[in-house]
């Protein structure tokens, strides 16, 4: 999967993130640490996904399983992003109180130096 695919598969997962009112806060905390993917800059948006993505996709050992580009096929990627979406949706967006300071500390700490 290219970069330019990659971007656009976490753009999608965005927007169908977007009918939630606590996504667009969410995005509002992460658009004050902003990141770049090789060189391109991230949308808020595209650095929610991808973040939430990699820290909820983990194994027992705390490894990530979220497959990046070049570590899985473009099809097992959005699959896992579907995955992510559907999970993340019905138990964070819908079914919790968001924490937005430890979110914001979640950002600032991987906030690139």
């Amino acid at each position: 999967m290219s970069e330019e695919d990659f971007l656009q598969a976490l753009s999608s997962v965005d927007e169908q993130l977007s009918s939630h009112s606590s996504w667009q806060q969410i995005k509002d905390v992460a658009s004050v640490y902003p990141w770049s993917l090789g060189g391109t800059q991230l949308t808020p948006g595209q650095q929610c996904v991808l973040a939430f993505w990699r820290i909820l996709s983990r194994d027992d050992q705390g490894q990530s399983t979220a497959p990046m580009p070049g570590e899985g096929t473009s099809a097992q990627i959005q699959q896992s992003l579907s995955d992510f979406q559907e999970d993340f949706e019905t138990s964070v967006l819908i079914n919790t109180d968001l924490d937005l300071d430890s979110i914001r500390e979640l950002f600032a700490a991987l906030a690139p130096t």
